[in-house]
């Protein structure tokens, strides 16, 4: 019942906001350094947007752009948006798809980037879905190599090639994005190759390109996300080192100055404290670092299965059983495809 109201309440704010939009004809550009911004968008490159407002015409660098809300777009894409950020990935899908029927040129090619990035996304849970993800992300990038996600997709496609230890086109992809005009871009994709070498066993190539971008100076939102990522990732590479306790203290300074908005990297980190305090044998740590992913980070579904398969066997350590049995169970439920219910269903 709650969730129906929720999203009643989300079709009748995304119906207003639309009624709005229409009004006054205008696109909507939400950016990450301020407000939005309304005009209509006249074209872009990869790396900027020409928002047309009058007679003046603004650039909004790409990097720059959060989502677009476009002239004319039906209300429940915003429901579909919620839903893909609240970790609904199927349901987000099946919105995307039926908004692409009669949609603009415009809102079909950035629903085509948001159909893939929501694909590859849900293959996070069931790596048999990477195949498709890679189609889509590959597709969308040589259809339009000129648009404003194409950095933003080159990112997920590495990423995409790295899931599936494809290490040869992940650099690749990353290697794209590395020669972005951007700092925070140039920085996050250092940070990805640095990953594709830790994958290949370089542990120690890969803690120096981690600590390199750790050092670099960042000003911006995104570059001071990268500089914790690259924290996170140093932090991975101790861990491979036999080195827990010192990942630990990484990961701690690490989470208290991270901006609460990067989820990912959020659970990411308390899933290898997790890892870090199993390995020292501390079983009530692990698993209050585990539960801050169940109870906080839901929205992310490969580090929510994994937090919740070591919640399985975590709570039977703890005296608490029957809270391991129930771990499983929404593990199962939840993520029937991924390979932490297999292991589940093998221990």
């Amino acid at each position: 019942m709650k969730r129906s109201i929720c999203f009643s309440l989300m079709a009748l704010a995304g119906s207003l906001l639309w009624g709005t939009a229409s009004a006054s004809a205008a696109d909507t550009v939400y950016t990450n350094s301020g407000s939005p911004q309304l005009g209509d968008v006249s074209g872009y490159t990869k790396t900027e947007l020409s928002l047309k407002r009058g007679s003046t015409t603004e650039k909004v660098p790409a990097n720059d752009i959060e989502r677009i809300r476009w002239d004319g777009e039906p209300p429940q894409l915003n429901i579909a948006r919620n839903q893909e950020q609240n970790g609904n990935y199927t349901e987000a899908l099946a919105e995307y798809k039926k908004a692409e029927s009669g949609a603009s040129e415009n809102l079909k090619k950035n629903l085509q980037f948001m159909i893939a990035r929501a694909s590859l996304k849900k293959a996070q849970s069931n790596a048999a879905e990477l195949d498709n993800a890679i189609k889509l992300l590959d597709a969308f990038i040589k259809a339009n190599p000129d648009h404003f996600r194409y950095y933003p997709a080159e990112k997920l496609l590495g990423e995409a090639y790295l899931a599936k230890k494809d290490y040869a086109n992940a650099n690749t992809a990353f290697g794209k994005v590395e020669r972005s005009p951007w700092k925070d871009y140039q920085m996050d994709a250092k940070n990805m190759k640095a990953r594709v070498m830790l994958a290949q066993g370089n542990t120690k190539g890969a803690l120096d390109a981690f600590n390199a971008v750790a050092k670099m100076d960042g000003k911006s939102e995104g570059e001071l996300a990268s500089k914790r990522a690259a924290q996170l990732g140093s932090a991975l590479c101790l861990e491979k080192e036999g080195k827990p306790k010192e990942a630990i203290q990484l990961l701690d300074d690490m989470i208290k100055n991270v901006n609460s908005q990067q989820k990912a990297l959020l659970a990411e980190a308390y899933i290898k404290k997790g890892d870090c305090y199993q390995a020292l044998g501390e079983s009530k740590e692990a698993l209050i670092a585990y539960l801050h992913v169940d109870v906080l980070f839901p929205s992310e579904p490969g580090l929510h299965a994994e937090a919740l398969y070591h919640l399985s066997n975590l709570w039977g350590k703890v005296q608490k059983p029957e809270r391991g049995a129930e771990a499983r169970a929404v593990l199962q439920q939840q993520y029937p495809d991924s390979e932490w219910s297999q292991k589940a269903s093998g221990s």
